[in-house]
């Protein structure tokens, strides 16, 4: 006989309503909701999706998630997505589609007309989606974004404390005696990229250290535009003493430069997002962290509130940041 809901009830201290009330999406306390999921996981409790599926107005049982590629940074994001989904009783349905790709329109339609999934999950989506977003707004489709605040005046949001890290990171170079920092913009159609330059700015500001237009290199949150930017640094008369690349992959691909050139410690680097593959290297990466997976786990979260109609006003929950300190910098 399997476990029941009473079990995991009497497990966790709580009534067997809280623990429906959790199966089903409903709001309870956060704390209330992850001691629940984890006895769930301890007793290895399986929900029937099927069952709750034709329990709960014909829902679909499937979250549709788009996004523009399966980066690492992605992927980390997408397994927490995941994990909650299944808690819930859902799972994933995954559309990659790269960017100005003319098929978006009809994957999205494919997924709402009629709906095979009961909400989507827009990750980092671009400004070329927004006629998309603001359709499916006006038909009250259940959507959350993650990662992107320029949508957050249209949908639920969770993103990161993406000015704050940046400013922090600046802020631990400068400590470290750096005034000559370099910066590698992200892509330039993404708010974080937005938003992690002017944290930078913003701390070299405050330490009255001038900005200069030739320090910022442009970037497009992959390797070679980290090695490329740091090919255009080493070719300057003054060098930067210190290069932050506004995320792991190019901070990565500066490593990876520096190294191709035997230039290794011409300057020093810094990162953001703190990826797996940033402990990895050599050197660890010095880099901007936050909980990767609790980013994917929040937006599932307040999806399936979406989908219950729980989530009667749009709200943007933000993760903050915090340093990690290796070898890099």
């Amino acid at each position: 006989m399997g476990v029941t809901i009473q079990q995991i009830a009497v497990k966790a201290g709580v009534s067997k309503a809280t623990v429906s009330r959790v199966l089903n999406g409903l709001a309870v306390k956060y704390e209330t909701e992850q001691k629940v999921k984890a006895m769930m996981e301890k007793m290895q409790y399986r929900p029937n999706r099927f069952a709750r599926g034709l329990a709960s107005s014909h829902k679909t049982g499937f979250i549709g998630v788009v996004t523009q590629s399966l980066n690492p940074f992605i992927a980390a994001v997408v397994t927490g997505m995941e994990e909650e989904a299944r808690k819930n009783g859902k799972l994933l349905t995954l559309a990659v589609i790269p960017t100005g790709n003319i098929e978006e329109r009809e994957i999205i339609q494919t997924m709402t007309e009629p709906p095979v999934v009961d909400g989507i999950l827009f990750f980092l989506p671009t400004p070329a989606m927004e006629g998309l977003i603001r359709g499916l707004a006006q038909r009250k489709f259940p959507m959350v974004v993650a990662s992107e605040r320029r949508y957050e005046n249209i949908l639920p949001a969770v993103i990161i404390d993406n000015f704050n890290g940046a400013k922090q990171a600046t802020e631990y170079l400068i400590g470290k005696g750096h005034k000559r920092i370099g910066f590698i913009s992200g892509r330039p159609d993404m708010s974080d990229s937005e938003d992690r330059l002017e944290g930078y700015k913003m701390a070299l500001r405050d330490a009255g250290i001038p900005f200069e237009e030739t320090l910022v290199q442009p970037g497009f949150y992959d390797i070679k535009s980290g090695s490329e930017a740091a090919a255009k640094f080493l070719e300057m008369k003054n060098l930067p003493t210190a290069v932050f690349a506004a995320n792991d992959g190019m901070a990565i691909g500066v490593i990876k430069e520096l190294q191709t050139r035997k230039r290794e410690g011409a300057f020093k680097v810094m990162g953001f997002d703190d990826i797996q593959m940033a402990s990895f290297v050599s050197p660890a990466l010095t880099t901007v962290g936050y909980d990767l997976h609790e980013l994917g786990k929040q937006a599932v979260h307040k999806l399936m509130r979406q989908i219950l109609g729980e989530e009667k006003v749009h709200s943007t929950l933000q993760l903050k940041t915090h340093l990690v300190v290796r070898e890099s910098a």
